[in-house]
């Protein structure tokens, strides 16, 4: 969908300088603010990406980080007593 923009209240030094690099770019002023707008809103749409990403991450971490620290609790038994019961379960047999 094609839109017409209109910016009102612009510094006349704004547009001379703009106007100024489109020509020395060889665009008209009209094609030069086009490519301008559209990197910008490409930049603001990477941005955004980029940081849902880095939320995304982040959460993922925070629950990597939750489930090793429920899966390595110290169970506070000693390594004699741990041996112990090991011997005990060979002897069985």
């Amino acid at each position: 969908m094609r839109a017409a923009i209109q910016v009102r209240n612009l510094d006349p030094e704004v547009q001379v300088t703009l106007k100024t690099v489109a020509a020395r770019k060889g665009l008209s002023f009209s094609e030069y603010l086009r490519r301008t707008l559209t990197e910008v809103a490409e930049r603001e749409r990477l941005r955004e990406r980029w940081e849902r990403r880095v939320a995304e991450h982040t959460e993922e971490t925070a629950q990597l980080r939750d489930a090793e620290s429920r899966a390595w609790k110290p169970l506070g038994v000693d390594r004699e007593t741990i041996l112990d019961v090991i011997r005990e379960g060979r002897e069985e047999r």
